[in-house]
């Protein structure tokens, strides 16, 4: 079963046979040679986190609650179940509005895969009019997404790999960018979701989006992904922004809901359902 991005990366070989002979193929081989068969990540660039930041933000593993620990886990474990199980490799990160924690979801997920020895993972930032991974990380950026999708860098200069977690990618943004949803459709996208794809079939990526019903971006960029993670939270997620939520992603791969803040247990804040 071919993922999503490779079913569109075989047409737009066969549209643009002699396009991809062209410097950007190039681009995206080199990157290739930079990652070991292993799937970790080597010769890009090596970046520090601070600790502090990962741990007001509450992202791994700066969370010393073990009952929140169990809780990533359990939600990677039933990720990884799905995703493997079906040949996905591509996995949006979305909520109906904004301040229900996808992001830091995103981010606990991605690290908690990177934790599991069979799997490399990479995150992206694709909250591009409001990025904050880097921020949540205390990651400092010279370049992000932004730049390489307005031309401005290449795929080298925006991948970043903790220096204590090898098998963690991070793509992050450091500015605001206009036009997103058709950034997110073009060619410079596909450029690197190719480099993506070719990161081999032990490796994820992860995109934390911005929430569905804010914009039009997830509807934009969910024909190049295989499954989508809805987050929820408890006594702030309306009734009626889900349910408007469900019927635009009925066509996708919905691969669960996180429900976050939840009353039954208020020292770990993800349930998967």
């Amino acid at each position: 079963m071919k993922s999503n991005i490779q079913k569109i990366l075989d047409a737009e070989k066969r549209r643009n046979a002699n396009l991809r002979k062209t410097k950007s193929s190039s681009l995206i081989g080199a990157a290739k040679d930079l990652i070991e068969s292993s799937g970790m990540f080597k010769g890009i660039t090596r970046a520090q986190l601070e600790f502090g930041t990962m741990e007001i933000n509450r992202i791994l593993p700066a969370v010393d609650d073990k009952r929140a620990i169990t809780a990533y886990k359990i939600l990677r474990t039933r990720v990884l179940q799905r995703m493997r199980t079906n040949n996905w490799r591509t996995l949006i990160v979305t909520a109906a509005g904004a301040a229900e924690g996808k992001t830091v979801t995103a981010c606990n997920l991605a690290v908690s895969i990177s934790n599991d020895v069979n799997q490399s993972v990479i995150l992206v930032d694709l909250d591009l009019q409001r990025p904050s991974l880097a921020s949540y990380f205390g990651l400092d950026v010279n370049a992000g997404i932004g730049d390489f999708l307005s031309g401005n860098a290449e795929i080298g200069d925006i991948v970043y790999s903790p220096s204590d977690m090898d098998r963690l990618a991070i793509i992050p943004n450091s500015d605001r960018v206009e036009n997103s949803s058709e950034l997110l459709a073009s060619p410079r996208m596909r450029e690197l979701l190719g480099w993506i794809e070719d990161q081999g079939q032990d490796s994820i990526a992860i995109f934390d989006m911005p929430p569905i019903l804010a914009c039009d971006d997830v509807l934009s960029f969910l024909p190049y992904v295989d499954a989508t993670l809805l987050v929820a939270a408890e006594r702030q997620t309306e009734r009626i922004a889900l349910s408007r939520t469900m019927e635009l992603l009925a066509d996708s791969n919905l691969l669960g809901v996180v429900l976050n803040q939840s009353r039954e247990d208020s020292s770990a804040s993800t349930y998967y359902y």
